[in-house]
């Protein structure tokens, strides 16, 4: 959900994954590489075939890329691959619950855009790689998406 990541953007890997507007295209897969003579970075493929990279300072990328596994993970079907070993952070229960209980305020806040008919505003607030959303933001987007003429 666009809206929960952007909560996330300190973090330096969630922050490139975060596009206002929200691209019409999932994104398919985030691979991050950590290289001997390279600088680290994440290659990122789009459904349709776009893929970009983005490099990263190496002193915390790999600290940055345990917490953004685990955020996307939590409510993203974007796959991960790491090509390199890094250190899991030391309670990703507690940040899984954490950002969930983010998605949920979000939720509720693109409801009053939604209360409103707002559409147009209140898909932007999610993307296209939203995972395990409740029914009831479903059907909104559902609904949503008719009212604007918006296929899927």
């Amino acid at each position: 959900m666009n809206l929960t990541l952007d909560r996330y953007a300190e973090n330096p890997i969630i922050d490139e994954l975060v596009f206002w507007p929200p691209k019409q295209n999932r994104i398919h897969s985030v691979r991050a590489c950590c290289v001997m003579f390279r600088k680290p970075f994440i290659e990122v493929s789009i459904e349709g075939g776009e893929v970009f990279q983005r490099h990263f300072v190496r002193d915390s990328f790999a600290r940055y890329w345990a917490e953004a596994s685990v955020i996307l993970e939590a409510i993203t079907t974007i796959k991960l691959i790491s090509d390199f070993s890094f250190e899991p952070i030391d309670d990703p229960g507690k940040l899984v619950r954490e950002v969930l209980a983010n998605r949920d305020e979000c939720i509720d806040e693109s409801n009053l855009m939604y209360n409103e008919g707002m559409y147009q505003q209140f898909l932007l607030q999610y993307g296209e790689d939203c995972k395990n959303l409740p029914a009831d933001a479903v059907q909104k987007i559902t609904y949503a998406r008719e009212r604007l003429g918006i296929g899927k």
